[in-house]
């Protein structure tokens, strides 16, 4: 049976109500935003560059929850903090008390194991750093879905391969450049 034209009227125009989910995303969105030190001008900015034209003003509403966040906002609000849209959407486990996020919940999987196997190198020197910091980039972008339809995921595989390949060749112990033998054996 369809609606008349009066009853789709009064319903296109009647606010929907922001549930709980959608206050827990306003409020992981400021979270992160705030915790990356960023104002909303920023991340606006970042989800425009995600794909997404957004204002500081269309995000502050989010934010408040005067605004609802439709699905192709979170996505694009999600690349810009560089965290999955599932994190965005994660219940709060008591909803008493404002929602937690653990740092780990702020890496996908590929970040995750990335980031544990950088860490089992201890300190890094030299050209490392760099190749650590493109590691993580790479992984983000894999763990956000890597780029349209997924079109990006082999390359973006390939690349972070390499990069790794390279960070554990920097990391290779030198060779013994000393013609004479190990000097400091005392036999």
């Amino acid at each position: 049976m369809m609606a008349s034209a009066e009853t789709e009227a009064v319903m296109a125009s009647r606010p929907v109500d922001i549930g709980k989910i959608g206050e827990h995303v306003a409020e992981a969105i400021a979270r992160l935003r705030r915790g990356r030190g960023w104002d909303q001008g920023q991340l606006a900015d970042r989800v425009t560059e995600a794909g997404r034209v957004m204002s500081a003003s269309v995000l502050s509403k989010i934010e408040s929850g005067a605004r609802r966040v439709d699905v192709d906002d979170l996505v694009a609000i999600a690349t810009a903090l560089e965290v999955t849209p599932a994190l965005l959407l994660l219940a709060a486990p008591d909803a008493s008390q404002p929602a937690t996020l653990p740092e780990e919940a702020l890496r996908g999987p590929v970040t995750a194991a990335v980031q544990s196997d950088i860490e089992a190198l201890g300190d890094l020197v030299g050209l490392e750093p760099s190749l650590a910091q493109m590691a993580y980039r790479l992984a983000r972008e894999i763990d956000n879905g890597g780029g349209e339809d997924g079109k990006l995921l082999p390359q973006l595989n390939r690349e972070l391969r390499a990069t790794l390949a390279q960070l554990m060749e920097a990391r290779a112990p030198e060779e013994d450049d000393d013609d004479l033998g190990d000097l400091a054996d005392p036999t």
